[in-house]
């Protein structure tokens, strides 16, 4: 039984990051119980795509990062899901424009690569209007950017395929289709690394097809975008030939390029280029069709981190109004020759669509959610149903009804109820962090709540019955080298002294005050391979040191419940570390654990309830392009581990491991 149950949750897990359906069905374990939405509602999340019917002016859909994709038929007045059985992160959706009402494509995996996007597992098609769905190929595509149907046949499909984002592919490009998706050929490919990030075709003209080819990649510890052989191309034969238009482009390197065309002039091309000098960056325009090109624009709003912001819009009405996405969303009503800030709203604009009859009407997609605009972009309102919001973490209290505590995406810290007479309500939630929320926990005994932001760059304790706040992060000690700590800082607490409070930077820091003093109790934990420590370089040809990429970090801390001096810690560089006398001694156990490929990172370390000498550890290798599971077990303080999880039982990486409290057989 605890081999089935386990391997059942990690298929859960492998769902999550879309690597995979099982045939393993919900109701063998779990028989008719349910989740229950529970909030919040407070916030949405990030949206990656968003489409609008081609007649009906009230039908757009949105597809969220780690959200799935959700249909509104009254104008973004409600929302509902359509695709909630399916891989939840959503790269493009596509209407097809001859049979609006019932033929939908949806593309699966983010196509913003930052370090924590989700996975894809191919391309899915809807004959009923988004009510049933198969999958029609790309199973190993990762990330699908783009999908275009011919206007004027719906057999014929293009599909640009971003590909993997940690490792080589063979699975990216532009591919098509003529038979609608029976069958696919790839028609533009470059290389291994090199995928397909934007495609625009010509509205009069189907078989005029631009493609934006990009070379790029993400390791645990570092981003690069850009090189030799990102270019545009353009073909007019459909796909059979293809040319670069680069008459007019700046020399060397390129990186991520946007593509828009005008419907209302399709001679007017616009694309945003990534360039090696900062001054030849920005805004390009051409009004032959992409034969020659002229540099527009290149202010900040423009230019701005190109990897997260490269979608353009153009007013299907007027060929001189454009929006660009980027921190704040820009807009220019001459060409593109200036420029200026879109109405508030949530940062990082990921998308922009106009309504079909009334251009003066917007939607936008941002890491918040959804907004709309009825005067072209100088006002915004949020659309509030969309509950998208992404944890990164979450955690549990023992009042009754039990709290839940997590922190988001882009969206703070909050925590709320399990359960409220009437219902969870928005009101129940409480803000207790900003920034990117990851730990939240609460005091074992207090009603005191330690959260924190990325890269602990601020970490608070926040007492709830007299509503104090307290900034208590780690500060530099003399004699040690400047704290790493990840983009996703740990945080633990003790249930055996609970004022104690743990942080992993390299080093371990324990306090025993609730985070009023400090001191660090080991050595620097990591491999502290200095290979490893480049971020400032990081982004290649546009440098994005967001901390991010920070690495050769702490990254997870047990306690044992049973005998405080027994501490786990776990490293993203792949070394298990365990310490019998409080932090006086350390042993590095990864020697011990045969069967995952050094510098794996360390996701989780359990220690066990019930037992002193045993712990369980996963391990997470998609940052090098590993999707395989990993779980292991010890039961001598690491001296040996044992897999327990075969591979060949579970699709995907694996997340977290949990023990039962009560059954010691029982894992999650």
């Amino acid at each position: 039984m605890k081999k089935i149950l386990f391997i059942f949750t990690a298929l859960l897990l492998s769902q999550n990051t879309s690597l995979g359906q099982s045939n393993i069905k919900l109701e063998n374990y779990f028989g008719d119980l349910r989740a229950r939405h529970i909030g919040p509602a407070v916030m949405s999340g990030r949206i990656n795509d968003m489409e609008n019917h081609p007649t009906d002016p009230k039908i757009i859909y949105a597809g969220a990062a780690g959200g799935g994709v959700w249909k509104s038929n009254d104008a973004g007045t409600t929302f509902n899901p359509i695709f909630d059985e399916y891989c939840q992160s959503i790269g493009a959706i596509e209407i097809d424009p001859n049979d609006p009402d019932n033929t939908i494509y949806v593309g699966t995996g983010e196509t913003w690569p930052r370090n924590s996007v989700s996975v894809g597992d191919g391309l899915y098609k809807s004959n009923d209007g988004g009510n049933n769905w198969e999958k029609i190929g790309f199973e190993k595509s990762e990330r699908i950017a783009n999908i275009i149907v011919n206007p004027t046949n719906s057999k014929e499909i293009i599909v640009g395929v971003l590909g993997a984002l940690w490792s080589d592919s063979e699975e990216r490009g532009v591919f098509k289709t003529t038979d609608g998706g029976v069958t696919w050929k790839k028609i533009l490919y470059v290389n291994q690394s090199t995928g397909c990030a934007d495609l625009a075709i010509n509205p009069k003209d189907p078989n005029i097809i631009y493609a934006s080819m990009w070379e790029f990649r993400r390791t645990g510890w570092s981003f690069n975008s850009g090189g030799n052989n990102s270019a545009l191309y353009k073909s007019i034969d459909g796909g059979e030939n293809w040319e670069k238009i680069h008459n007019g482009f700046p020399e060397g390197k390129l990186g991520r390029l946007a593509i828009a065309v005008a419907n209302s002039n399709p001679e007017v091309v616009y694309t945003v280029i990534e360039a090696e000098k900062d001054e030849k960056k920005g805004l390009y325009k051409s009004t032959d069709a992409g034969n020659s090109w002229e540099q527009m624009n290149n202010d900040f709003g423009i230019t701005v981190r190109p990897f997260y912001f490269s979608r353009i819009a153009v007013d299907p009405k007027d060929e001189n109004i454009i929006i660009k996405g980027g921190l704040s969303g820009s807009i220019s009503k001459d060409g593109g020759k200036t420029f200026k800030d879109l109405g508030f709203m949530h940062s990082d604009i990921h998308d922009v669509i106009f309504d079909i009859n009334n251009s003066d009407i917007l939607y936008v997609g941002t890491d918040g959610g959804v907004y709309r605009s009825w005067n072209k972009g100088t006002t915004m309102e949020i659309v509030e149903n969309l509950p998208l919001s992404q944890f990164y973490h979450i955690s549990i209290d023992n009042d009754t009804p039990y709290n839940v505590y997590g922190g988001l995406q882009d969206n703070g810290s909050w925590y709320g109820p399990s359960f409220a007479p009437g219902g969870i309500t928005a009101k129940e939630w409480n803000p207790v962090g900003q920034g990117d929320g990851f730990r939240v926990l609460r005091h074992p005994t207090k009603n005191i709540i330690y959260s924190e932001m990325q890269g602990a760059e601020n970490v608070w304790r926040y007492d709830v019955d007299n509503n104090l706040v307290k900034t208590i992060q780690p500060l530099a000690v003399s004699g040690y080298k400047d704290y790493r700590f990840n983009w996703n800082a740990p945080i633990a607490t003790s249930s055996i002294k609970p004022d104690r409070l743990y942080i992993g930077s390299q080093y371990l820091h324990k306090s025993e005050d609730m985070g009023d003093g400090w001191e660090i109790i080991s050595p620097d934990l990591t491999t502290n391979d200095p290979k490893k420590q480049n971020q400032e370089n990081s982004g290649g040809l546009s440098m994005d040191n967001s901390g991010a990429e920070n690495h050769t970090t702490i990254f997870t801390i047990a306690e044992s419940p049973l005998n405080e001096n027994i501490i786990w810690v776990g490293t993203d560089d792949g070394n298990i570390q365990v310490t019998t006398d409080g932090g006086k001694t350390w042993a590095n156990t990864i020697s011990n654990v045969a069967g995952v490929p050094a510098n794996t990172w360390v996701y989780h370390i359990e220690a066990s309830s019930h037992d002193s000498k045993t712990a369980y550890a996963v391990f997470d290798g998609h940052t090098s392009g590993d999707m395989a599971a990993y779980a292991y077990k010890t039961t001598d303080l690491g001296k040996t581990w044992k897999n327990i999880i075969p591979a060949k039982d579970v699709n995907g990486f694996v997340r977290n491991i949990q023990e039962d409290y009560v059954n010691p057989n029982l894992l999650f």
